[in-house]
């Protein structure tokens, strides 16, 4: 049955949508009375639906807000909400049991209703004074809206991405003799080793706490953790519950002071957060909908950039800002790096989005047509040309070109181009009148330009009027943090695509996808997470086995590697040495790894940021080799 879930008073209230047409307010004679000030007498009345209501205001005082605005009439759909004052009502499907809330919880609910409030002030932000309030609130908002436990575990990553300041989070689920991941949430400082050691040597995580326990062996003092037995029940696609054995395992970074954190009373509301949501989500709580009424899923298409790794945050905070002017912009680094989202999110962020963002790529289109897609031609102009064709510069004008694989653009188009961006107009083939343009060009190529100049493959003045700044984005092999929170966001979309449900992942596999190299960056990890999603069947765990050949391939050369490695000709590496010994041996292992600072860091068994300012206060350059 379909229902308004609320909070009110300590509970979780759910009022059934039994009629065809309800009312909300405070006099008696309304169906829910809510006796609050800041509902009027007859505030709203609620049309049903198979599948949605609408939502119509009474001439209410505070009236009623969707989605950040007062609206009179709106439709809600199942997971969606409506807030009368600072009441926010969700519409869900499934039985009608209430739930008290853990005492620590009421204090969210009320920061909630707080912020509803507010909204009818018209205030859109606020300032974040404590991120794990703030961190708890979320959570909670969007379980309410999800209507299924694994999806909402499959989005919880992106909501407490803050948390990888202070440390790494896992929940793990227990196997017979190993563990799933069933969420993963980490930092740069923790690598899967770690939390497979903490896991087989606290068999007891599964039915107690461990709060604040020094991690032995860790690479550095300091590093503590903390684990929460989780009472979750996931629901098999074939409708039988199974309850899980489950723990929330939180590794807080070494540089951090635990006294000051207040890290427990948070984990401690956290896990109660989520075990109230799995018994609101899983099949106990809800009414299962047949196959052929489920309805068809969106992709969901991040608004930013997905990136936990330090230097990737900072390449999107200058994006941001670039965007903000109309300055051309290279965008350069290896395929499948994400070289256009970069183009996209400036295009977003700047004053030209409400225009078109078009794109062309140089290299795919022959160069006797590649002068035509560009600038167009006049009828007539050559054979073939039976219609005016108006070309890109023109149809972009105001928003934002993108040149793609900007280094195979042929040379003689170069000089057309460069005289384009010069002069701020140029001429159709074959026509003789003038097209001014307004133009923001955007360059993306996966070559060292200035070596095509040095080669003349590339004209140096068309360089300087394309680029005024320039943003090299990272392989993901040099980023591995991002690693984990792409395989969470892949998973999630193509679940979705799919109207699939996934526990989770086998400790084996999601070590093996961390680890990999990655030569085709985050296309190649997207392009197996949707094999993976599409080969594992519903409600199951991914295992080893359903990972593809080439990646399992490169899982067993990093075995046969790491023991080549044990017996390796370096030099040992002595706590005291001189300068230019540790700079000599680093230089070689740099050299060994191919310049890889990630693997680097591990032979040395250091962070990555750790390995970057040695490398800084030893002076060593991968530009300066040889010179």
């Amino acid at each position: 049955m379909n229902y308004l879930l609320y909070y009110i008073d300590g509970f979780i209230k759910k009022f059934p949508l039994d009629k065809t047409m309800i009312t909300i307010g405070r006099s008696g004679e309304n169906h829910l009375v809510i006796t609050e000030d800041f509902v009027s007498r007859n505030h709203v009345k609620i049309h049903t639906r198979e599948d949605s209501i609408i939502v119509e205001d009474l001439g209410s005082t505070n009236g009623v807000n969707v989605g950040g605005e007062k609206v009179k009439k709106a439709r809600i759909k199942i997971g969606e909400s409506f807030i009368l004052g600072k009441m926010e009502f969700f519409l869900k499907r499934g039985s009608l049991d209430e739930f008290k809330l853990a005492k620590e919880l009421i204090p969210i609910f009320d920061t909630i209703g707080l912020d509803n409030e507010k909204k009818f002030d018209n205030i859109i932000t606020r300032f974040i004074e404590d991120v794990f309030n703030e961190t708890l609130k979320a959570v909670m908002q969007v379980g309410l809206k999800k209507s299924d436990f694994k999806e909402f575990l499959l989005d919880l990553p992106t909501h407490l991405s803050n948390l990888m300041d202070f440390g790494s989070l896992f929940i793990v689920s227990k196997q017979a003799d190993t563990f799933d991941v069933l969420l993963s949430v980490k930092s740069e400082a923790v690598q899967t080793e770690m939390l497979k050691r903490v896991v087989e040597e606290n068999p007891a995580i599964y039915r107690e706490k461990i709060l604040a326990q020094s991690i032995i062996g860790a690479r550095e003092t300091g590093t503590f953790l903390y684990t929460y037995p989780l009472k979750i029940s996931i629901d098999d696609s074939d409708g039988i519950d199974s309850t899980d054995e489950a723990a929330l395992i939180f590794i807080l970074n070494p540089q951090q002071k635990k006294e000051e954190l207040k890290i427990e009373e948070f984990l401690s509301s956290l896990v109660t957060e989520i075990e109230l949501l799995a018994q609101l989500l899983t099949g106990k709580e809800k009414t299962k909908i047949e196959k052929t009424q489920r309805p068809i899923p969106q992709l969901n298409v991040p608004d930013e950039i997905v990136a936990e790794n330090t230097q990737m945050k900072e390449l999107i905070k200058q994006a941001k800002k670039i965007a903000d002017s109309d300055i051309f912009v290279l965008v350069q680094g290896e395929s499948g790096t994400g070289k256009e989202l970069f183009a996209r999110l400036i295009h977003k962020h700047s004053s030209r989005n409400k225009k078109q963002f078009i794109a062309i790529n140089c290299a795919a289109i022959p160069e006797n047509l590649l002068e035509s897609e560009l600038f167009g031609h006049e009828k007539g102009a050559f054979t073939g040309a039976y219609t005016q064709k108006k070309g890109k510069l023109e149809v972009v004008s105001g928003g934002t070109l993108v040149l793609d694989e900007i280094g195979d653009m042929p040379v003689n188009l170069q000089s057309k181009l460069l005289r384009a961006l010069q002069e701020k107009e140029f001429y159709r083939v074959g026509g003789t009148t003038p097209i001014n343009v307004d133009l923001r060009i955007i360059s993306i190529t996966n070559k060292d330009l200035k070596q095509l100049i040095s080669e003349g493959e590339f004209r140096e003045d068309l360089y300087y009027r394309l680029v005024h700044r320039s943003i090299s984005i990272p392989p993901l092999r040099e980023r591995k943090e991002d690693i984990s929170a792409l395989i969470n966001f892949f998973t999630h979309q193509f679940c979705q695509q799919n109207n699939k449900k996934i526990k989770g992942y086998s400790v084996k596999a999601f070590e093996t996808l961390q680890n990999y190299h990655w030569k085709g960056n985050v296309r190649q990890l997207e392009n197996e997470i949707r094999s993976i999603v599409n080969l594992t069947d519903n409600g199951e765990t991914v295992t080893y086995d359903i990972l593809s050949e080439e990646i399992k391939a490169g899982d067993n050369e990093n075995i046969r590697t790491t023991k080549e490695k044990q017996t390796d000709t370096l030099p040992w590496f002595p706590g005291k040495i001189d300068k230019e010994t540790e700079k000599k041996y680093i230089l070689q292992l740099l050299e060994k790894n191919d310049w890889n600072k990630s693997q680097t860091a591990r032979d040395l068994d250091m962070t990555y940021r750790g390995l970057h300012k040695k490398m800084q206060r030893l002076g060593i350059d991968r530009g300066s080799v040889g010179q």
